[in-house]
């Protein structure tokens, strides 16, 4: 057979009896074997249309990564998004009141916080 008769992956063949037997490549894990006028090809499956991501679904070849966006982080379960607390890295001066995505600084009695929201004077 000419080249490139069965697609970019090619064709194995294995012995069977003194003779030849084509055996079927199989694609890899994330990509599903699709026939073309050129043979067969594998094509990476966007896992993004099913994959149950609460943040971003981004498709990466073979695969998929779920991102979370800013104030969050992604949970041990590489799904789900949760809280990140920010007053953890002491951010503000005096006081730290951690919030969804977010947090908030504020001075004790006495002070007024600063026009850079994070500082007290």
């Amino acid at each position: 057979e000419p080249p490139g008769t069965c697609g970019e992956y090619g064709c194995d063949l294995s012995c069977n009896h003194g003779g030849c037997q084509e055996v079927a490549r199989v694609c890899p894990l994330g990509f599903s074997m699709v026939e073309t006028a050129n043979g067969v090809r594998c094509t990476d499956i966007d896992e993004c249309l099913s994959a149950a991501c609460e943040g971003l679904c981004v498709n990466t070849e073979g695969g998929f990564v779920c991102e979370c966006g800013p104030g969050m982080q992604l949970a041990a379960d590489r799904h789900s998004c949760q809280d990140t607390d920010e007053c953890l890295a002491t951010p503000c001066q005096h006081r730290c009141k951690n919030s969804i995505g977010s947090y908030r600084c504020s001075c004790r009695p006495g002070y007024h916080l600063h026009g850079n929201r994070h500082s007290c004077v």
